[in-house]
């Protein structure tokens, strides 16, 4: 299941760079677009609403297996699968075995526990998507258009597309890919070519439609996905700027200040340790959303130019977590940050690293061998 959920939709933007041929978006796009939209972060509270509870004298095995099945609903996986980031339920009794209880229900047929047995086996996924497990089908979809050949790809996509009206996670997925095609490539340089406008407005209108409620890690997701795109349709930047403003109202950028440990982590420190890390990726999330927000605010996509709230959320940024990107957009507002200068300046004597493109970390990147005669 972990292999689902984070191998899965996570590394839909690992793909988006391989370009593949432009299809007729959905009709509709436009009109979701340019009609209002409400949008709702829910809470924990909201998400396990209707979960499986293990009574005092329940069956634990039938705990487990009802508790799979509401997980891996089609529609809500992008959402519970947080409820499941530890390994097992969240009331499973003390020693007992979750992982086995898993092979008993998989042997029994039991259809969450042999998707949950078969997340890490492409071959068993395919098997199961064969049956017309909803939720196999999609996992092999978000597998193809991430890493599938271009036939793959195109099929996934018209798959995720005619299953995204009724299906949330197929929203999701498709809206995420088709907003994560960069110019660039990935972080291993494979060269791709940037989402379409068309593209930009069909990923962002059926994203507009999970953001209508969705918790708050999705809400964010959404909220940079759209707001990475300003200036291509008026529609997409004035929902992106609406989600990242709630999104930014329900986060905190207080700068964190770090434990004392010492060179080597204590015994007795690891569960301090891993709060403070918890903490960490909260804040980096809280300042993501605000160098988004007030690069909208500054260039006025979305709504009206508002510089003063821009200078103080890219502020608030530079002094949570000290991002460069917002210490650059202050220089760049005419903000006095020459008290970070020390921060960023290149080591002396040294390369600024800051300035280094893709392939020169320092070093001159070899003359590419001479092509060889016709």
């Amino acid at each position: 299941m972990k292999a689902i959920i984070l191998a899965g939709i996570s590394a839909l933007a690992l793909g988006a760079c391989t370009a593949m041929p432009a299809a007729a978006p959905s009709a509709n796009s436009e009109a979701i677009l340019s009609a209002p939209a409400t949008f709702r972060i829910i809470s924990s509270e909201d998400v396990a609403a209707g979960m499986p509870t293990m009574a005092a004298s329940g069956d634990v095995k039938t705990y487990v297996a009802a508790f799979l099945t509401w997980i891996v609903e089609p529609g809500y996986l992008i959402e519970r699968s947080a409820l499941f980031m530890s390994g097992e339920p969240p009331a499973m009794p003390e020693g007992v075995d979750f992982n086995a209880i898993v092979g008993a229900l998989a042997e029994e047929g039991h259809p969450a526990a042999m998707l949950i047995q078969s997340s890490a086996e492409p071959e068993g996924l395919t098997a199961l998507a064969a049956k017309g497990d909803a939720t196999a089908k999609l996992a092999v979809a978000m597998n193809d258009i991430s890493v599938g050949s271009l036939q793959q790809k195109i099929d996934a996509r018209d798959w995720l597309r005619s299953q995204a009206p009724t299906n949330r996670d197929a929203a999701f997925a498709l809206g995420s890919f088709l907003l994560s095609q960069t110019p660039g490539g990935d972080m291993m340089y494979m060269g791709g070519g940037a989402a379409t406008p068309p593209e930009v407005r069909e990923g962002a209108a059926l994203l507009v439609g999970v953001a209508k409620a969705a918790p708050l890690d999705i809400m964010l997701q959404i909220g940079t996905l759209m707001g990475a795109h300003p200036g291509v349709d008026a529609g997409v930047d004035g929902h992106a700027r609406k989600i990242l403003e709630l999104v930014v109202a329900e986060t905190d950028a207080t700068p964190l200040t770090a434990p004392g440990f010492g060179e080597e982590l204590e015994e007795g420190d690891m569960e301090e340790y891993l709060a403070y890390e918890t903490k960490l990726g909260e804040l980096s999330a809280a300042v993501e959303a605000r160098v988004m927000l007030a690069g909208m605010l500054a260039k006025g996509h979305g709504g009206p130019a508002d510089i003063e709230r821009a200078t103080a959320l890219y502020r608030g940024a530079l002094e949570a977590t000290q991002d460069y990107r917002a210490y650059e957009a202050l220089i760049e507002l005419g903000v006095d940050v020459s008290e970070y200068d020390p921060l960023f300046a290149p080591p002396e004597g040294g390369e600024d690293w800051w300035d280094l493109q893709p392939g020169q970390e320092g070093e001159e990147e070899p003359a590419p061998p001479a092509h060889a005669p016709h």
